[in-house]
Parts: C-alpha cells; structure tokens; sequence
C-alpha cells in the first residue's frame, strides 16, 4: 500500500469480471481514484467522474484517453481520491465490516428461532 500512497491513481484494465476487486478498496484506503474497466463490480465501486474514471474493457483507445485526461486534470483526480477515501470511510473500514457481519448473523439467528 505504501506504493499507492505515492501514486496518482490505480489502473485496473481487467477484462474479468471480477466479484469485489480488494485492491481496488486498498486504492480507495489510501485515497486513491482508480481507472478501471466498465466491468462487474468495478463498474458499479467506481462512480465515474467521482471516484475514478472507468473505460470500456478490451479498449486499449478509451483507456489511453481516460489515462491522458488523468495526466491532463492532476486536480480533478485529487478531488476523486479524496471522494475515493470518504466512500472508503462510508461503506469499506474494518467497522463497518464487523457490524455488517454482525447483523447477517443476528438476522440468522433470529430467523432460526421463527423456524
């Protein structure tokens, strides 16, 4: 992490359908926007010109563009890292996890003692 710490932003040019991207959650800890594939899960964590940016996968053009609007707009990317590490604070922390995890398993419970 110390390494997005001093980056401008993540790329993630994955053309997987990746399920919950924690490397993308990493960059956003770390205040990082990330430019990722308009696919699976990162097209719906990236809010696009909030967060990061997002391209169209398999599109080497669309993401060439998006990265020299990123080289182009070094202000714009600060304001979605920070954007990037509010939604990290809202929904990603260890906390927030833990009392999450804690009311699936309430929920569970209590729909166990109705059976």
């Amino acid at each position: 992490m110390n390494k997005m710490r001093d980056a401008a932003y993540l790329v993630m040019p994955s053309i997987w359908y990746e399920n919950f991207p924690r490397t993308l959650v990493e960059a956003f800890a770390c205040g990082l926007p990330v430019i990722a594939s308009r696919l699976g899960a990162m097209a719906e964590l990236v809010r696009d010109g909030e967060t990061g940016l997002l391209f169209e996968p398999g599109n080497a053009d669309d993401l060439t563009k998006k990265i020299a609007w990123a080289k182009a707009n070094p202000e714009k990317m600060c304001e979605m890292g920070t954007r990037a590490r509010q939604e990290y604070e809202a929904k990603y922390t260890p906390e927030i996890n833990y009392n999450q995890l804690m009311t699936i398993y309430a929920d569970a419970i209590a729909a166990a003692k109705q059976v």
